[in-house]
Formats: structure tokens, C-alpha cells, sequence
């Protein structure tokens, strides 16, 4: 080790000393996020649906499809809750006079559709976007073309595909049915909490500005080709008991429950198929990993000083 060591030339060593470092604050940053959200996850107590408070909490239950419409993932066309599709290609080149391989990504997308959680008594909307998903459903398939032309994977395909196609195709999925924990930020939607009359009467004011013929053909009493305005009183009171009407009919929709990312950045929104159990033991597990790979660094580096003087 010695003999390497003295092998190095200083720039050699500064990027050597300066990768450990920059490792290492890595690994510190990975092991306090995995104990955070192992902490929070611990500390946090599990709500029932029906009795939940408005707020950041945690929720256990199965999801399913709103209104029994199904989410179909774009590159398997497989029905889903969630999906994340990753489209990569393969790209041969050469470096150190071997050629080596690699794959670029030229598509992913992640879904943000809302499905349903339900405990058999309540159910509330989720709304996937900016989640930490942990899954255990991923589908893994080959071809020739940038886009799947095959739909319809069941089962992931065996990686010696790769060998003979350029393109490898990647869906991580949420069935119907399976059981799912949510750890969010849950709060009470009501339609008329959300658009008062006035905002509704905006609205339809706005609308009716985007076709000035129709308004001309409506309000322009005196048909003098502009709207004065007299005329545009009566466009608004018009327009004031239309969204009168409106908003009565919003008092008369049921409110609705959503859990989705919380607008404070210290709380994670996380949706994991797997039970909390196993969860809390895969962010201790990473969590100690990654401490042990900080100390480790740490301790290379505090060699490496020692050892150049």
C-alpha cells in the first residue's frame, strides 16, 4: 500500500484525497437521510382513514383505481396505480484502447394520476407526484426499436436479451389490490372552500372574453360594434347570478380526502408497498451502511495524511 501511495504525483493524490472526501460527505449525507426517514416513520403513529386529522400523517391500506378507470403504464400497457417508465440505449465505445458498453437513458417518465387508498371503511384520493415510491413489481424487457413494440410483459425478460437488442425497457409498477403505507401530508378538499362565488364569476367573465363576438352578439344592446359600460354592468350581473347558481351546486359535492407531498421539505412523502416493518428495517439497513462507509473513508483518509506527513 505503501508502495502505491508513493507511487502517486501530487495531482494523483489531491484527486485521490479529494474523492474520499468528496465520498465520504456523501455517505454522511445518505446515512442522516435513511435515519431521518427511519425515525420519522417510527415516531409517526398510523391514522385510520375515518378518523384521521388534517395534517402530516401515515396511512396503511390498499389502493385501487378511481371510479374503476385503469392507469395503463406506456411502455408495457400493463393497468397500474403508478407507474415509472425508463427507456435506455445501448452505446458501445472505446477508452483505454478497450471497448466498453453503456446504457443512456432517452425516456423515463413518472406518473402523477391520482388513485385511491381504501381500509375496507373510508377511502381518500393519493396523489402521487414528488413521491419516494418503494415498489417490488419491475418489468425488464429488450428490443431493436426506440419504443416498445411489444405490450402485454407479464414477466421480465432475461438480461441475456440485452446481448442482441439496443434497447432496454424498464417499468417499475403499483398494482390494483396490493397493500400500500403512506406517509404524507393528508387534508380535506370542498369545492366551495376552493372557488368562492366571486372567483366563479371571474371565471365566467374570462370565459366569455375569449370568443368578443359571442359577447358583442350577447351584451352589445345599442349594436354599436363595442361593449360601454352600461352594457358591461349587465354582463356582470349576468355573470354574478350564473356563478351564484354554480356555487350552489359546489356547496352540494361531497368534500374530498387526499394525501400528497407535504410544502415542508423536512417531510418526506413516501409511498412503499412494502409493510412498515420491512421498511423501517431497509432505511436502517441503509442507513448503517452508509455510516459504515463514511467512517471507513474517513479513516483512509486520516491514513493517507498520516502516511504523506
Amino acid at each position: 500500500m505503501n508502495i502505491l501511495l508513493a507511487a502517486l504525483s501530487p495531482e494523483e493524490y489531491q484527486f485521490v484525497v479529494g474523492a474520499l472526501l468528496l465520498t465520504a460527505l456523501i455517505s454522511f449525507y445518505l446515512f442522516v437521510r435513511n435515519w431521518k426517514r427511519l425515525r420519522i416513520i417510527e415516531d409517526t403513529p398510523t391514522a385510520k382513514l375515518r378518523s384521521a386529522h388534517q395534517g402530516y400523517i401515515e396511512l396503511e391500506g390498499k389502493g385501487q383505481f378511481v371510479d374503476d378507470r385503469p392507469i395503463y403504464a406506456p411502455l408495457s400497457n400493463h393497468p397500474c396505480l403508478w407507474y415509472r417508465s425508463l427507456i435506455e440505449q445501448q452505446e458501445s465505445f472505446t477508452k483505454n484502447g478497450r471497448t466498453q458498453t453503456r446504457w443512456n437513458i432517452v425516456y423515463k417518465n413518472n406518473s402523477d394520476h391520482r388513485f385511491k387508498l381504501t381500509d375496507d371503511v373510508s377511502s381518500c384520493f393519493v396523489d402521487p407526484d414528488g413521491a419516494e415510491v418503494n415498489g417490488n413489481e419491475k418489468l425488464v424487457w429488450y428490443g431493436n426499436t426506440e419504443w416498445p413494440t411489444r405490450t402485454q410483459i407479464l414477466e421480465s425478460q432475461s438480461i441475456v436479451n440485452a446481448m442482441a437488442n439496443n434497447y432496454r425497457y424498464s417499468e417499475w409498477l403499483i398494482l390494483p389490490g396490493q397493500p400500500l403505507y403512506i406517509l404524507g401530508q393528508f387534508s380535506t378538499w370542498s369545492a366551495t372552500a376552493q372557488q368562492s362565488a366571486k372567483d366563479v364569476m371571474i371565471n365566467l367573465i374570462n370565459d366569455w372574453k375569449q370568443d368578443q363576438q359571442a359577447l358583442r352578439d350577447r351584451f352589445d344592446t345599442n349594436k354599436d360594434g363595442k361593449i360601454d359600460q352600461e352594457e358591461w354592468e349587465s354582463a356582470r350581473q349576468m355573470a354574478q347570478s350564473e356563478a351564484q347558481k354554480i356555487h350552489d351546486q359546489l356547496v352540494l359535492e361531497p368534500d374530498s380526502n387526499i394525501i400528497a407531498k407535504s410544502g415542508n421539505a423536512a417531510q418526506p412523502f413516501i409511498i412503499s408497498v412494502y409493510p412498515q416493518a420491512l421498511l423501517t428495517q431497509k432505511y436502517r439497513r441503509n442507513a448503517f451502511m452508509a455510516l459504515a462507509t463514511c467512517i471507513t473513508l474517513i479513516c483512509i483518509f486520516a491514513w493517507l495524511m498520516h502516511s504523506r506527513g
